[in-house]
């Protein structure tokens, strides 16, 4: 009833084990590899093994890594890639790019998510990594704005909840404005939002509780409708009390930026706010081809600072 397991490869960041890689040798079955993994946490990943982020499997040719997750799916599985999508399966042009000190050791201290209501780990795909780095890079180094064009279903919360957070940290930013239209905040967003962050999303339609987190220095992630958002700006009485918020560095993200920012809204907020950049996230960003109202994504936000189409996916 006990088992001897050897693992093949441990490496230790800063004397922690953090990743475990399984290697097999060529023209076997990458699944195996996978299973063999998921046999050694019921047998023997204890102690400081506990503290694995992430796995990476591998059989020469082919070479995927996931996190550490008990209930993970051999779907949950994902090859690396450049900035442009093109994948390296290949185990050392993944070591060589994925294994780089500075590369794994970011992955690990800043992609990967504790989803709160599973307790589980996540780690982010190589898509969803470059559109993050893509902005901050952006919000680091510039003034200028940008959007992000992934296909539907490509997981865009977590992506944007990512920037979102990775932003908070950042001492040269007050708040980071998390936007969708009423209709998006839905069931469906609140739920992965706070599974990320739990009690992140203020649901209700109370404009003055946005008003206080606004005036408050210590909320620095805001999640919010367009809708609530401009009636803040547009009440007199709030207005005054955002006299102070009106010139501090604030970050804007919008969610699914093709349907609610074309009105006048978007255009009150951007004019409320001096000192401001704002990204959108879309899956259909609109061309001069199907321009609405005469206007394009990038009219509004500037270049498409990274693309993940379905072709890609």
């Amino acid at each position: 009833g006990t088992y001897k397991n050897r693992y093949d490869v441990t490496l230790l960041i800063n004397g922690l084990p953090l990743v475990q890689i399984e290697l097999k040798r060529r023209g076997i079955e990458l699944k195996e590899a996978f299973n063999q993994i998921n046999r050694y946490h019921k047998h023997s990943f204890k102690g400081l093994f506990h503290y694995v982020q992430i796995f990476i499997i591998s059989n020469g040719v082919n070479t995927k890594y996931y996190a550490n997750n008990k209930l993970q799916n051999f779907k949950q599985t994902f090859f690396w890639t450049d900035k442009d999508n093109k994948k390296y399966s290949n185990l050392s042009e993944f070591a060589e790019l994925f294994l780089e000190k500075c590369h794994i050791s970011k992955m690990i201290a800043k992609y990967i998510v504790l989803n709160e209501a599973e307790k589980v780990l996540m780690v982010l795909r190589p898509y969803q990594y470059f559109a993050v780095e893509s902005i901050i890079d952006k919000v680091e180094n510039s003034t200028q704005n940008g959007y992000i064009w992934h296909t539907t279903g490509s997981g865009k919360t977590l992506t944007s909840y990512k920037t979102s957070q990775i932003l908070t940290e950042s001492e040269k930013i007050d708040k980071v404005m998390f936007v969708v239209d009423r209709k998006d905040l839905d069931y469906q967003t609140t739920k992965e939002f706070n599974a990320f962050s739990n009690g992140s999303v203020d649901g209700t339609e109370n404009t003055k509780n946005l008003v206080k987190q606004l005036k408050n220095s210590r909320s620095k992630l805001i999640i919010t409708t367009i809708q609530k958002l401009t009636r803040a700006i547009k009440h007199e009485g709030h207005q005054k009390q955002l006299e102070a918020a009106k010139d501090k560095k604030i970050v804007f993200i919008f969610d699914e930026c093709h349907r609610s920012q074309f009105g006048d809204m978007h255009k009150d907020i951007m004019n409320f706010f001096t000192n401001h950049q704002s990204f959108g996230f879309t899956g259909t960003p609109i061309f001069a081809e199907n321009a609405n109202k005469y206007r394009t994504t990038r009219d509004l936000f500037g270049e498409c600072l990274h693309k993940y189409l379905i072709k890609d996916a």
